[in-house]
């Protein structure tokens, strides 16, 4: 399980991530526009920055988890950039104990085998996310935390991909703005955030097929929430701008012009 408890972050005088409280013992999805603050929680939440309040995975403060194979992650502040693919794999494979075969036929089914003697700074944007996102899910860890694992992934790889992420890990939090995206998870509860605020949760399903209208509506609403000082309500139906027209989140900053 992965508690959040008060969370904020601070960059500089700024602060990113306000007071966020959430549990979460499943797979969810994390959505939002890009700059949201959705990075940076999953960097927090990874132990890789520093945070106030608490946060605990398996009732451990996660700075505290030292050797535990819980959690994994597709950040890349998480691999050694110097190494080759090879390398990088046999590293993980004796720390974390990752099934090395698993790693590499996955690789083999994304049709990567080439990369395995290349450093991992000469990979391709969307070579080294699939890298990244593959020594996530074949790590063994209960819970997985990928951030946008489908940015740069061609569109003929991206639904192998998400079998994968449903397939591999038992928690964790799926982040991206792709909103099209969503439709392989719409079982999943989801959560919003918005200038480091989170909202929710919502099932995937019903956010896919809900619209967006301003201000808040009784009744008939999923979900209210605010973006740059205006409050937005998802509600079922037809009213309004329908979620799954959108494509990405980022457009969701226009709403309202």
């Amino acid at each position: 399980m992965i508690d959040l408890q008060n969370v904020s972050i601070y960059y500089g005088k700024g602060r990113i991530i306000k007071d966020v409280n959430m549990s979460i013992n499943s797979k969810v999805l994390l959505l939002g526009p890009n700059g949201s603050g959705k990075s940076t929680l999953l960097r927090a939440i990874a132990g890789i920055i520093p945070y106030k309040g608490h946060i605990l995975v398996d009732g451990k403060e996660v700075f505290s988890l030292k050797n535990e194979n819980i959690l994994s992650t597709n950040l890349p502040e998480a691999y050694v950039l110097g190494l080759t693919i090879n390398d990088v794999i046999y590293v993980y494979e004796e720390i974390k104990g990752i099934d090395k075969e698993l790693v590499i036929g996955m690789l083999d089914k994304m049709g990567l085998r080439s990369i395995l003697k290349k450093k991992v700074y000469q990979l391709s944007t969307g070579q080294s996310v699939i890298f990244r996102d593959v020594l996530a899910l074949a790590s063994g860890a209960k819970i997985i935390l990928l951030d946008e694992p489908f940015e740069n992934v061609d569109l003929g790889k991206r639904k192998l991909l998400a079998e994968w992420i449903k397939e591999y890990g038992k928690e964790g939090i799926i982040v991206t703005h792709e909103i099209d995206m969503v439709n392989y998870f719409k079982d999943l509860s989801t959560y919003l955030i918005f200038e480091g605020k989170i909202y929710g949760p919502i099932v995937a399903k019903d956010f896919l097929e809900s619209s967006i209208v301003e201000g808040s509506v009784t009744g008939n609403s999923l979900l209210t929430f605010e973006v740059a000082g205006k409050k937005f309500s998802l509600i079922r139906g037809n009213v309004g701008r329908r979620v799954e027209n959108l494509t990405s989140l980022d457009r969701l900053y226009t709403l309202g012009e």
